[in-house]
């Protein structure tokens, strides 16, 4: 799986974090900005690109899991190498785009009894990966300062979107999903965290 993510003004790597959160749990639902550090609802994964926690331009992984009694934790995952293949700080060369290629096996669950997940209240219909998640991801992408506090989202509405489904992909099948925020959309003051355009390429 490939990604391009690019900014309006350019990538701030030391304070600012650029986010891609998936939720491969199969049901479907986008995972919402307005969710990011409270309930984490629909949260799987999270890819961290920048931020003060994981120095400069480099790139974290985080696992969200439920936990059966209530809440939720979420776990910094060890990235195998040999699961990503690329990451280009600077693809575009004028500082304002990265690119991340990787395996989707980067994104497998820890195999663990605690916490304990919560079960899907609806199994999912989507077939399930070797990793052990479903084929159904459901996609999105937040810039954010280096608490996790959400600043924008490439949702046409901002972080305050809950409308977009640009990203709600089949992993079994090649596809190649461009999401350019259109004119009009929200715009925020610092041009570094302003996301004007995200794509996602599949090849099984």
């Amino acid at each position: 799986m490939f990604v391009r993510y690019r900014v309006a003004g350019f990538l701030d790597f030391n304070t600012l974090r650029y986010l891609i959160v998936f939720n491969t749990s199969g049901n479907g639902i986008t995972p919402l900005a307005s969710t990011l550090n409270t309930s984490f609802l629909n949260y799987s994964f999270i890819l961290i690109f920048g931020g003060t926690q994981v120095g400069g331009a480099q790139y974290g992984l985080l696992q969200v899991i439920p936990i059966a009694s209530g809440g939720f934790q979420t776990v910094a995952l060890q990235i195998n190498p040999q699961f990503v293949t690329n990451f280009n700080a600077n693809s575009s060369g004028s500082g304002n785009e990265f690119t991340f290629t990787f395996n989707r096996l980067l994104l497998t669950p820890l195999q663990s009894a605690s916490p304990t997940p919560v079960p899907s209240p609806s199994p999912s219909a989507a077939p399930t990966l070797l990793s052990g998640v479903s084929s159904l991801w459901a996609i999105n992408a937040f810039s954010a300062d280096s608490n996790n506090a959400p600043i924008d989202a490439i949702a046409f509405g901002g972080i305050t979107d809950t409308t977009f489904s640009g990203f709600i992909v089949n992993t079994l099948l090649p596809f190649d999903n461009p999401v350019n925020k259109a004119a009009g959309g929200t715009q925020v003051t610092n041009p570094n965290a302003q996301i004007v355009a995200v794509e996602i390429i599949n090849e099984p």
